[in-house]
């Protein structure tokens, strides 16, 4: 499972993904409502293939980690950067969506 880390920053809530020797392209990033879902595979090296191990930590299979975004956001204007193995993955914050309601005086009926 991938580690996160997980902020706030000048407006926008911004995830720090690491997801060293996964290819860009065998990932996916949705967002659902308040949910992030980011999923991926990393693929087989060809050449480890004939290597017989002795210890093998490093994921092969395919991972998905769901997290709850703490916070409204525009998920319309999410960006993502791959760089050195970490995504870096930015949402505007929403603003107040609340709608306010005049409260009228009643004046003896409805």
């Amino acid at each position: 499972m991938p580690l996160v880390d997980l902020y706030e920053a000048e407006g926008y809530l911004v995830f720090k993904i690491d997801l060293p020797g996964i290819d860009p392209e065998d990932m996916v990033i949705k967002v659902y409502d308040d949910i992030l879902v980011i999923e991926g595979k990393r693929k087989e090296e060809r050449e480890e293939k004939r290597l017989n191990y002795i210890c093998m930590e490093r994921n092969l299979e395919g991972f998905r980690r769901i997290i709850h975004l703490p916070v409204p956001v525009v998920r319309s204007e999410g960006k993502a950067v791959y760089a050195d193995g970490v995504i870096t993955l930015s949402f505007p914050k929403a603003g107040d969506r609340g709608i306010k309601i005049k409260i009228e005086k009643n004046k003896g009926g409805l």
